[in-house]
Order: structure tokens, then C-alpha cells, then sequence
């Protein structure tokens, strides 16, 4: 009798244990499904290019047919999207051995999620929304694709001083082409480029003095480590005079001596100077940038302002 009840006993658990195999496992949660977005999120280090997405909206033409500029923005911006994750994704896996810090680059954690499903999703959507759009648009589309793999993966073009730096430049610069509604540009996009370009070298060598600890121990030889404070700010004197040069060929209606106090002041004089002078601490370079980053989000908005619906 003893050896019924141990059977039964031991049958019973079987059919438990079936049972709990075999039930239907539970689908996430609304909850769950946003937190999985914004870990996703998170990985492709959303906050760190957000302010770029509306530069496709540079050759919007406010004079166009509203469904087809609506759509050629709509695309440009998904567009700028997808490889901006691309990019940035591809970067952050390059540098998880040289980053220190998770809060800038999530793969810094072994267990921070996976990344080539990602990236191969990401680089399929770009290519089919390139589909949609204009040539020149298309070209830009596989323009800042290969400078995104070159900077960061083989040839490791950020490596390379001032090739390194200007590779940057020219891959974000690609995103103003990316809105195209047709084969045509704006009257004086040209200057248009040559404000976001100038501004952007900016940024990029301020981020490269924020970065010199871990560029340095990673074997990094960034612009800023190779040429010096000194001789870094230079350059971005220049570049912020080629920013003020520009911002009066573009809006010509606007008095030359308020664009030389306000463009003048601040990018050809303020910000090289501040780089020279506190960019050796990492720290006061970080904050530095940010506030460069603004400025010149504000300033782009304001030109477009006045630019783009004249």
C-alpha cells in the first residue's frame, strides 16, 4: 500500500510539473514593453543625438504642395533616425572596451542587451527608406552609413587626428540632404552646410577635450591630444568665424554688426577661448559642450526661423 501512495505521489507531481511546461508563457505587459523600448533606447544613446533629428528639416520648402514636403520631412527625419542609432549603436560597441562610464556608453556592462539585431534592422530600414527618396538623398543615406562604420569600426578613422575629426563632421553634415523632396536645393543652402559644419567641428573638438582620459588610455590620438589646447582652439576660432561669415550670407536682411556681436562674439571668440583655456579638465570640457551643443541648436533654429520662411 505504501508503494501505491509513493506511485500516486510521484505521478502527481509528473502531471504538475507537465502541466506548468506546458502553460502558455504570459504575454509582456504594457509596462514591460516600454521599458524594453527605453533600454532600447538607451543602448542606441538616444539623448546624446536627439538634437539632430530635425536637420532633415533643412530643405523643407514651405512653398511645396503640403502631402509631398510633409512626406519627404516625415522620411528625412525617420531617416536621420535610423542612422543616427546605426551610428551611434556601432560606436558604442567599438568603445566598450575603452569607455569607463555605463551612463555614456551602456555596453560598458557585459549584460547590457544584444546589438546585432539592431544593427542589422537599422541598417535595412535606412537602406529601404533611402528607396523612397531622391538621389542626392540616397547618396547621403549611404554616405553616413560607411563614414559611421569607417569612423568607428575598420579603418577606425577616429583614431586619426584632424581625418578623424573631419570624418565626423562630414557624416553628420550628410543629414541636412536627407529631407530632399526632389533633385533640388534651396537658394543658399550652401551657407546652410557651412554654418551646421562649422558649428559641428566645434562640438567635436570640445568633445574630443571632454573625452581625452579615455581617448588617451584607449590609444586614441584624437585632434585635440595631438595638436594641444593652444592649437586646438585655433581652429575652432576659425571655424566659429566661418560660422559668422556664413550666418551673414544667409540672412542677409539681418545688420551685419548684430550677427558679428551675437555669432561673432560667442563662436569665433567666447567658446575657442573657454576650449583653450579649461579644456585640459575633462569635467569642465563636458560641461562646456553642452552648453555649446544649445547654443547651437538655438542658433540653427533662429536662421531657419528666418531663413527657410522667407
Amino acid at each position: 500500500m505504501g508503494a501505491n501512495i509513493t506511485r500516486r505521489s510521484i505521478s502527481k507531481r509528473l502531471d504538475a510539473g507537465a502541466a506548468a511546461t506546458a502553460a502558455p508563457t504570459p504575454h509582456p505587459t504594457g509596462v514591460q514593453k516600454v521599458g524594453a523600448v527605453a533600454a532600447w533606447l538607451q543602448r542606441v544613446r538616444l539623448r546624446h543625438w536627439i538634437h539632430f533629428l530635425p536637420a532633415p528639416l533643412a530643405t523643407f520648402d514651405p512653398h511645396a504642395p503640403s502631402g509631398s514636403a510633409l512626406f519627404a520631412a516625415g522620411r528625412g527625419v525617420a531617416s536621420a533616425f535610423t542612422i543616427l542609432a546605426f551610428g551611434f549603436l556601432l560606436n558604442s560597441v567599438s568603445d566598450r572596451q575603452m569607455d569607463r562610464d555605463a551612463r555614456k556608453n551602456p555596453f560598458v556592462d557585459p549584460a547590457a542587451g544584444e546589438h546585432r539585431y539592431s544593427l542589422a534592422a537599422l541598417l535595412v530600414v535606412s537602406l529601404i527608406l533611402a528607396t523612397l527618396s531622391p538621389w542626392p538623398a540616397q547618396l547621403a543615406t549611404l554616405m553616413c552609413l560607411l563614414l559611421g562604420y569607417v569612423y568607428s569600426m575598420g579603418p577606425r578613422l577616429k583614431a586619426i587626428p584632424i581625418a578623424g575629426s573631419l570624418v565626423n563632421v562630414g557624416g553628420f553634415a550628410l543629414l541636412l540632404f536627407l529631407g530632399m523632396r526632389d533633385t533640388t536645393l534651396p537658394p543658399r543652402f550652401g551657407y546652410v552646410v557651412l554654418v551646421f559644419a562649422s558649428l559641428l567641428l566645434q562640438n567635436q573638438l570640445i568633445h574630443e577635450a571632454a573625452d581625452q582620459l579615455e581617448d588617451r588610455a584607449g590609444g586614441v590620438e584624437t585632434t585635440w591630444l595631438t595638436l594641444g589646447s593652444r592649437w586646438t582652439g585655433v581652429i575652432a576660432a576659425f571655424s566659429g568665424l566661418a560660422a559668422t561669415f556664413a550666418t551673414t550670407c544667409l540672412v542677409p536682411a539681418i545688420p551685419l554688426a548684430a550677427v558679428v556681436v551675437l555669432v561673432g562674439t560667442a563662436f569665433a571668440v567666447a567658446f575657442p577661448l573657454l576650449l583653450a583655456w579649461r579644456g585640459q579638465e575633462s569635467n569642465q570640457a563636458a560641461l562646456l559642450r553642452v552648453t555649446h551643443r544649445w547654443c547651437a541648436v538655438l542658433l540653427g533654429a533662429g536662421l531657419f526661423t528666418v531663413w527657410g520662411w522667407a
